[in-house]
């Protein structure tokens, strides 16, 4: 309705003003009076005088000077209705940009508040993941103080393995000094036998021998015995 009121009033033609029209008016303007120039209560009151001058003296000087005096307020309430009529049009214009402003305002405030829940959200995950780097980093200097790191149980890995390969050919050192060890002995106790046997065989001859000896000589004794009567020992 504002709107269709602006267009209407735009289309009047601007009202015809004379130079004293224009002087009350500057003068008037802006003066803070308790009925100014151009409004309906002062047309009102010039309309009035209007009248009692022609009832007055019907049509003379003083009619004439009511006339022009009511023509100028007129002019002048004229003039106000175009002002107002201009200050709405601004006013509606500057409604309008002031609407364009609040939606651009508005736009910018929902892209600011989708910013700022992107950013926390970015924040709690950084939060998260910075918590979660803290407890890895404190399991795996728990897990270093618990346990070696692993270059230093592959190397003490080796170690072992080289250890238990150098035990590996002290035992096949072993096993063939005993093989050897045990052939000797082996040989020693076939010559031990050996050499039993040969000594064995010698003192059997020994005894053969002597035992014959012995028969001789027992032999003899009897034949004394038998000769001088005596026993011979």
């Amino acid at each position: 309705m504002a709107s269709a009121k602006s267009t209407s009033s735009a289309s009047l033609p601007p009202p015809s003003l004379d130079i004293e029209t224009l002087r009350e008016r500057i003068l008037t303007g802006g003066s803070g009076a308790a009925n100014p120039r151009g409004t309906l209560t002062k047309v009102a009151g010039r309309f009035a005088e209007f009248a009692r001058s022609l009832s007055d003296d019907g049509g003379g000087a003083s009619s004439s000077s009511a006339a022009e005096a009511l023509r100028t307020e007129l002019s002048l309430h004229e003039l106000e209705v175009r002002k107002l009529v201009m200050s709405a049009r601004a006013s509606d214009r500057n409604s309008a940009r002031y609407d364009a402003a609040l939606s651009r305002t508005e736009g910018s405030l929902a892209s600011v508040q989708a910013d700022i829940e992107a950013l926390t959200g970015a924040l709690a995950r950084e939060r998260r993941t910075k918590r979660n780097r803290e407890e890895y980093d404190a399991l795996a200097r728990m897990g270093n103080d618990a346990h070696p790191p692993v270059r230093e149980t592959r190397a003490e890995l080796e170690r072992v393995e080289a250890e238990i390969e150098a035990v590996r050919g002290d035992v096949r050192r072993a096993r063939n000094e005993l093989l050897v060890r045990e052939k000797q002995m082996r040989a020693f106790l076939q010559c031990l036998g050996d050499l039993r046997a040969s000594l064995g065989e010698e003192e059997l001859r020994r005894e053969v021998a002597g035992e014959g000896g012995a028969a001789a000589g027992d032999g003899g004794g009897k034949e004394e015995e038998t000769v001088g009567g005596y026993f011979v020992n």
